[in-house]
């Protein structure tokens, strides 16, 4: 429920102290880049860390940044190539300055491999399809408990003896994968994004300020989100998104194509206002109370039917302020 004496959360008070940058389109994906327009904050350090463990269904991660607080993603997952079974957390967490976090909710992501994570550095975030089954379970025990889901996951896109196994997934669909990273490029001042697959709003992303973005965002668009482009794309195959525009020439002469990639533009950015405003005012209600403090700052789960994730938001400020409160927020589509 929202918290006492606060209105519910939406993803207009999310955007407060940003402004938008232009939409960049690749496919069945389209991202708005939400850019800092007063709201940044720099009391947290990007997210680099150093993770081992020492039993399955665990992880110690540790704050790379000796003079700075950091938060580990939602989703956050590690696939190495070490002898060793890959490993993603539910939940973000809050992390001191250096501090070693021990997680005891770690999920296994790789079904059979055997061995131990030792001085991982690289990151993902888990694919859409995964992360509304992973937060479900953020207070469980338990390494195989997303085995199954991946299973479904890896066979709604094809993937081979896919099974519980989160890496064959990344190995067959490797290039692709590439592509998004090399497809949409990060723009100055930018702390986060709107992400659409088809035309529809499937997250919403917002960091702390533009170097814990620029760290976050390969994990985000590679797999998170681009494991959702490539669903989409086996789905709809050549079939434009809803928010794409037809050009429509009058006139055979460069004028003329200059007015009709005009009209296009406007109209594609007309439909894309459109697709979002279809979650902007939705209410985001709190799961329950603060599953994470540090200093000041509040780690919520929050979700309605379109939308779930976490934010971190700093305690002693109004949420009709909330633009400069939040911290982080990572909110995905639900049921995708």
């Amino acid at each position: 429920m929202p918290r006492r004496n606060q209105p519910a959360l939406t993803v207009e008070e999310i955007l407060k102290g940003t402004r938008f940058g232009r939409t960049q389109s690749v496919g069945h994906m389209e991202v708005i880049p939400i850019l800092d327009d007063g709201g940044a904050d720099d009391t947290f350090a990007p997210p680099d860390f150093g993770v081992s463990n020492h039993n399955y269904g665990e992880v110690d991660v540790t704050n790379e940044s000796q003079d700075r607080p950091t938060i580990l993603p939602t989703g956050t997952g590690w696939v190495t190539q070490q002898r060793a079974q890959d490993h993603a957390v539910p939940s973000a967490k809050l992390i001191k300055p250096g501090e070693s976090k021990h997680i005891n909710t770690a999920m296994c992501i790789e079904e059979t491999q055997g061995g131990y994570i030792q001085g991982a550095k690289e990151f993902l975030v888990l694919p859409a399809s995964l992360r509304a089954k992973a937060l479900s379970t953020r207070n469980d025990v338990g390494y195989s408990r997303l085995w199954d889901a991946i299973g479904t996951f890896n066979n709604d896109l094809g993937v081979s003896r896919g099974g519980g196994h989160l890496v064959r997934f990344l190995k067959e669909y490797e290039t692709q994968l590439d592509e998004f990273v090399a497809e949409f490029e990060l723009v100055p001042d930018q702390l986060g994004a709107v992400i659409l697959i088809g035309g529809k709003v499937v997250g919403v992303e917002r960091a702390p300020n533009v170097p814990f973005w620029e760290r976050l965002w390969v994990p985000l668009v590679r797999v998170c989100y681009g494991s959702l482009a490539i669903k989409a794309g086996r789905m709809l195959g050549d079939t434009p998104s809803a928010t794409r525009t037809m050009l429509n020439v009058k006139e055979k002469s460069l004028a003329g194509i200059r007015l009709a990639l005009r009209d296009a533009t406007a109209k594609a950015e007309g439909l894309i206002e459109a697709a979002f405003n279809e979650v902007r005012s939705t209410p985001l209600l709190y799961a329950g109370a603060a599953e994470g403090k540090l200093d000041g700052a509040e780690l919520f789960t929050v979700a309605n039917t379109r939308l779930a994730g976490q934010i971190v938001l700093h305690s002693g400020e109004s949420l009709k302020h909330s633009g400069e409160s939040l911290k982080y927020v990572s909110l995905c589509a639900a049921g995708v």
